[in-house]
């Protein structure tokens, strides 16, 4: 069973249909769902559910939402060394417009995070790290991430990070973000994610001048599945499209279950395609996520 330590937030996921039709002041009825997430909170668990060792290093307020999350990771399997902060715990609102997807976001106590509660014996018998971008992009947090990735250094594991949206980066700079991140690390994607990072257009020329500075990862392309690479090895993995569902945390489960997989039998074919299983199933799962 391969050991994954995973750093970053851990946020209560709301979403809601936003009536093109709604006025300033007008109030609707429709679905809003609310459910555990977190880009660092989704890939522990689908990673903890494919059959890895998952430690969770975060942190939440105090307060309900925070005893929710912090459940949601026990339950999940995880060991969740989670921190407490004087603020209130990350929610994070999705709200779908049509077939476009906006959301806002609350960090709260994901960047209550303190570097010196991050401990060594956390890293035991861990082979892998996994950060969310998120945690990179976060003043408050980077200490945190910094600590992480020296220890990682020091156990030789290996390193993988689920970028931030593409206006995130763009904000924060391509060259400074791509600094941030360790050399020869895994790295999963989604289209604009990778056209920004790469400089170039076009999956498969994406992929290949990313393969050049990430050891291994993934392209997702929404309906059109993904694109993984292993070094000089490719795999596309196409993928039976699904309609009025809403995509949050699906990145965040593919990585989760890519990252398993090829811990454990190291080709890139097998990860992909489980990866989109993962994936898809975590958009199915449940019905509250339909729009």
């Amino acid at each position: 069973m391969s050991r994954i330590v995973v750093l970053g937030d851990l946020n209560l996921d709301v979403r809601a249909h936003l009536p093109s039709s709604l006025a300033p002041g007008e109030e609707a009825r429709d679905l809003v769902s609310a459910t555990v997430g977190g880009s660092a909170g989704t890939f522990a668990r689908v990673a903890a559910a494919h059959g890895a060792s998952v430690t969770f290093l975060g942190c939440v307020g105090n307060d309900p939402i925070g005893d929710l999350l912090v459940r949601s990771l026990e339950d999940a399997g995880v060991e969740a060394l989670v921190q407490r902060a004087d603020l209130p715990s990350g929610v994070i609102l999705a709200l779908k417009l049509g077939s476009e997807r906006s959301m806002v976001c609350s960090r709260g106590a994901n960047d209550g995070i303190r570097a010196d509660r991050i401990e060594r014996p956390a890293f035991h018998d861990a082979v892998h790290l996994h950060v969310s971008g998120y945690a990179f992009l976060s003043p408050a947090q980077r200490p945190a991430v910094r600590t992480a990735l020296a220890i990682a250094r020091q156990h030789r594991l290996s390193v993988s990070i689920d970028p931030p949206p593409a206006n995130l980066i763009r904000s924060h700079g391509v060259s400074a973000f791509l600094e941030l991140l360790p050399p020869a690390s895994w790295l999963f994607p989604n289209r604009s994610e990778g056209e920004l990072l790469a400089g170039i257009a076009g999956p498969t020329a994406i992929v290949d001048r990313l393969a050049c500075r990430f050891e291994v990862g993934a392209l997702t392309l929404g309906e059109g599945g993904a694109l993984a690479w292993a070094r000089e090895a490719r795999h596309a993995q196409p993928v039976d499209p699904i309609d009025g569902v809403d995509t949050t945390g699906a990145g965040d489960a593919f990585a989760g279950a890519f990252v398993v997989a090829h811990l454990q039998r190291g080709d890139v074919r097998h990860s992909c395609e489980t990866a989109c299983i993962a994936a898809r199933h975590h958009l199915t799962a449940d019905g509250s996520q339909a729009a």
